[in-house]
């Protein structure tokens, strides 16, 4: 579970670093740069929370910061089942 739940925020927060250090000339980038400033100190602090879960064998704290990373990974997944049984 604490490697899923690694592998999951690592995974995010490479995606918003990768959103923060692309080049654009867009006249909004200074409000997306800051939106994705915080949303990569969540996901930081989420991975500091599993390791100290991890290390102090506190079962609880990993199977909350598990339970936020898979969410927006079963969204889509609950979505498709949705269409697909809801179908036209």
């Amino acid at each position: 579970m604490s490697i899923i739940a690694g592998v999951l925020l690592a995974g995010y927060l490479v995606f918003a670093l990768y959103g923060l250090l692309s080049p654009s000339n867009d006249p909004q980038r200074g409000m997306a740069n800051g939106f994705l400033m915080f949303v990569i100190v969540v996901l930081a602090s989420l991975e500091a929370l599993l390791w100290f879960g991890v290390t102090r064998s506190k079962v609880w704290l990993v199977r909350v910061v598990f339970a936020i990373a898979i969410l927006p990974g079963l969204s889509p997944i609950a979505r498709l089942i949705y269409v697909l049984t809801h179908g036209t």
